[in-house]
């Protein structure tokens, strides 16, 4: 009895009953230094966060910015292809991504593309998809991004990297095919503009005279050549800077402006040889590109939109899009071709059986890649008779103008011999 009434004196008083809400206004008196302690987050900054990590992605800057950028990018085509090829070499050969990218900015020695590596480098530190880091540099072509994103979500970053090097590297060849075909013409031409702009400056204005000092009457092809050789005798000091600036400016044009590009494109595909080397080195890279990104697992209508982009020509870019509106809304390539207006005159009805064929099957892939090897080796053989088939038309047609020039100046003279011999 006594250690109990020992235990009562010794025992802590009990603390008092309290409602639920003076419960709760004590908790928020013991919590509230500690969160004097945490600094506050804007309720909008918190609306805006995400869960995940962001990555800061440089901005675009606007339209003068990004033509800039593309300036500065101008005539990397090389080297965004080498790029490629190393990067997949290095990854197939199990170096990691970060330190494949610091091996490349260090091989590198165009000042340009250490740049854009130092920039890729920090935005996949920095938690970034590669993908997306290379989109924001607007340097790398639709395809490539499309494939280097399916490799990154499926875990196959190396084999895709590895099948994008293949498909530039086939790509690359049928660019050179066409770019060493144009060459010869361009030289004749250019050759020819030269000789012409000769004559007008300082051979016919000899020979004009003499026309001009025998008081008959001219006819209309000598007339013109009169015209002509006057223009450049009075003008020649802004005659000749003309028409250089004009070729520059089409050429300019040509690569901006849609207008004239398509004009211009539709006027190729009319000359004997070239326009047929244009054709099959278009249905080549449209097996390569396709082909290739169905092969490493991307979505058909992303292939059809990655072709599309890529595609300089606008014929074919336009025959591109019409074919991806009919296979997003559900048809089949078969009926696609037969709703698309003049589908033929862009694929053959051999490509485009051979398309449906392998839609049907399933190995649409494998049958794609087998058009780009058939029409591969139908351009080589066009590129190799195209100095054959256009040599005898360039030599029709300096012939033709020179024959013109003769004609002109001839038949005043014997005009004159005539009415000598009359008299």
């Amino acid at each position: 009895m006594q250690k109990a009434s020992a235990a009562k004196k010794h025992r802590p008083p009990a603390a008092p009953l309290l409602s639920p809400r003076k419960k709760e206004t004590a908790v928020r008196k013991e919590i509230a230094p500690v969160e004097e302690a945490i600094p506050a987050v804007p309720a909008e900054t918190a609306r805006r966060e995400d869960p995940a990590p962001k990555v800061r992605r440089r901005s675009d800057g606007g339209v003068w910015a990004r033509m800039l950028r593309s300036l500065e990018l101008f005539g990397l085509g090389k080297e965004r292809y080498l790029l490629i090829q190393n990067l997949a070499t290095m990854l197939n050969a199990g170096l990691p991504l970060i330190d494949s990218l610091k091996t490349l900015q260090l091989e590198t020695r165009r000042r340009t593309v250490k740049k854009l590596i130092q920039r890729l480098i920090v935005a996949v530190e920095n938690g970034s998809a590669l993908w997306r880091a290379m989109e924001a540099e607007h340097f790398f072509t639709p395809d490539a991004l499309a494939l280097v994103r399916i490799g990154e979500e499926a875990g196959s970053l190396a084999e895709n990297m590895e099948y994008l090097s293949a498909q530039q590297e086939k790509d690359q060849a049928l660019r050179g095919k066409v770019k060493m075909a144009m060459i010869y013409p361009s030289i004749v031409l250019v050759m020819l503009f030269v000789i012409v702009m000769g004559l007008g400056l300082f051979v016919l204005p000899n020979l004009i005279s003499v026309l001009l000092s025998l008081n008959v009457e001219l006819p209309l092809v000598t007339r013109l050549v009169i015209g002509f050789t006057n223009l450049f005798t009075n003008y020649a000091a802004v005659a000749v800077p003309a028409a250089i600036g004009l070729f520059i400016l089409l050429g300019v044009l040509n690569k901006t402006v849609s207008y004239v590009r398509e004009p211009f494109q539709w006027l190729v595909f009319r000359i004997p040889g070239i326009g047929a080397l244009l054709r099959e080195a278009t249905i080549a890279r449209f097996g390569v590109i396709l082909g290739g990104l169905l092969r490493a697992g991307v979505p058909l209508t992303d292939a059809l939109q990655s072709l599309a982009q890529v595609t300089t020509l606008l014929g074919y870019r336009r025959f591109y899009r019409h074919l991806l509106e009919h296979i997003t809304v559900g048809d089949s390539f078969g009926k696609s071709f037969t709703l698309i207006r003049g589908s033929t005159g862009y694929l053959p009805p051999s490509v485009q059986q051979l398309v449906m064929t392998g839609e049907k099957t399933g190995s649409l892939s494998k049958i794609m890649l087998k058009v780009a090897d058939i029409y591969e080796k139908k351009a080589n053989d066009t590129a190799q008779k195209l100095p054959v088939i256009l040599e005898p038309m360039l030599l029709l047609f300096i012939g033709g103008l020179v024959a013109l020039i003769a004609f002109a100046v001839i038949i005043p003279i014997y005009g004159i011999v005539g009415n000598v011999a009359n008299g």
